[in-house]
C-alpha cells in the first residue's frame, strides 16, 4: 500500500504542471504596504486587502455609491449594503499618496491612502536557518531508531506545510476558503495523507519507511519551492506575521530536504546491514 502511494506522489511530482502560485488566490510577495488613511464620504467604509493589491469598499449608506472600476476612468455602482473589491493602479507604488474619487448619490467624495515601501528581510540568515534545519533532519536517518525519528519528522514537516497553506488561504479576502485552500495545497494534498502512511509503516517496522520518508521529503520540497520569494520580500500574503510565514517556508523546504537525504541514508544503511541467517 505504502509503495503504491509513493508511486502516486512520484507521478504527480514528475507530471508536467501548470505554473504554481506561491500563495492562495494568486497573491505574490512584494515590498509595498498600502493603507487607507481616510474616507471622505458619509456611509462608506474602505480598507486595503489581499496583500495591498485591492481596496475593499463597503456602501453602508442609504444611497447608491459610485466607485472606480480600476480600468481607465470607468466607474461602477454599488447598491446600499453592497461591497466591491477595486484593483486600481493609483493605490499602488509608486504613488506614495493616493486618492480614489467616489460619490454617494450626487455628493462627491474620495477614499485616500498612502503606500510605504517595506525593507526586505535578511535573506542570507533565513537561508542559513534552512541549511541548519536540513542538516539536522538528515541526521535522523543515521539514528538507531531511525524509523521513529523519520516518521515523526515527516508528520511535523507535513503539519508545518498545512499551517502555511491555511495562513496563506486566510489572507485572501472576498473568496471562499475551501476552493482557495485546495488550490493552494498542490502536491500537499498527496503528501499529507502519505505522511500518515509513513508513520503507519514506521509503527509496523516496514522496510519501506525510509523510502517513503525520502519521497515525501522530496515532494514537500517541490511543494515549498514556489514560496522561496517569501525569503526576499517584505510584504507577504499571509494571515499572520511575515516572519512566521518565512519560518514555515524554511521548515518545509529544509525539513523536506533533510527527509530526502535522511531517508536515503537510512536506506543505504539498511542495504549495508547483512541479512540474518536462516
Amino acid at each position: 500500500m505504502i509503495v503504491r502511494l509513493v508511486a502516486l506522489v512520484v507521478a504527480l511530482v514528475l507530471l508536467p504542471a501548470t505554473p504554481a502560485y506561491a500563495h492562495a488566490g494568486g497573491l505574490t510577495p512584494h515590498n509595498e504596504h498600502s493603507v487607507v488613511t481616510g474616507v471622505e464620504a458619509d456611509g462608506v467604509r474602505a480598507r486595503i486587502v489581499n496583500n495591498s493589491t485591492q481596496v475593499e469598499i463597503r456602501n453602508e449608506s442609504t444611497q447608491s455609491l459610485t466607485v472606480p472600476t480600476g480600468v481607465g476612468n470607468a466607474t461602477q455602482t454599488v447598491p446600499p449594503g453592497g461591497v466591491v473589491y477595486v484593483r486600481d493602479a493609483r493605490a499602488r507604488w509608486p504613488h506614495r499618496e493616493w486618492r480614489l474619487p467616489v460619490s454617494v448619490g450626487e455628493t462627491p467624495g474620495a477614499i485616500v491612502g498612502r503606500v510605504d515601501l517595506l525593507p526586505p528581510p535578511p535573506t542570507a540568515l533565513w537561508l542559513l536557518v534552512l541549511v541548519v534545519v536540513a542538516a539536522g533532519v538528515a541526521v535522523l536517518g543515521r539514528l538507531r531508531r531511525w524509523r521513529t525519528a523519520l516518521a515523526l519528522a515527516v508528520l511535523a514537516v507535513a503539519a508545518v506545510n498545512i499551517a502555511h497553506t491555511i495562513g496563506s488561504t486566510l489572507a485572501v479576502t472576498g473568496q471562499s476558503f475551501l476552493p482557495m485552500f485546495l488550490g493552494a495545497s498542490g502536491v500537499g494534498l498527496v503528501c499529507w495523507p502519505l505522511a500518515i502512511g509513513t508513520a503507519v509503516a514506521a509503527a509496523r517496522k516496514s522496510s519501506s519507511t525510509a523510502f517513503a520518508a525520502a519521497v515525501v521529503g522530496a515532494a514537500l520540497v517541490v511543494a515549498g519551492l514556489p514560496d522561496v520569494d517569501s525569503l526576499r520580500f517584505g510584504a507577504l500574503p499571509f494571515a499572520w506575521s511575515a516572519d512566521l510565514d518565512r519560518l514555515l517556508v524554511v521548515l518545509t523546504l529544509g525539513g523536506g530536504l533533510g527527509l530526502a537525504v535522511g531517508g536515503f541514508l537510512a536506506m543505504r544503511s539498511a542495504l549495508a546491514t547483512p541479512a540474518p541467517q536462516p
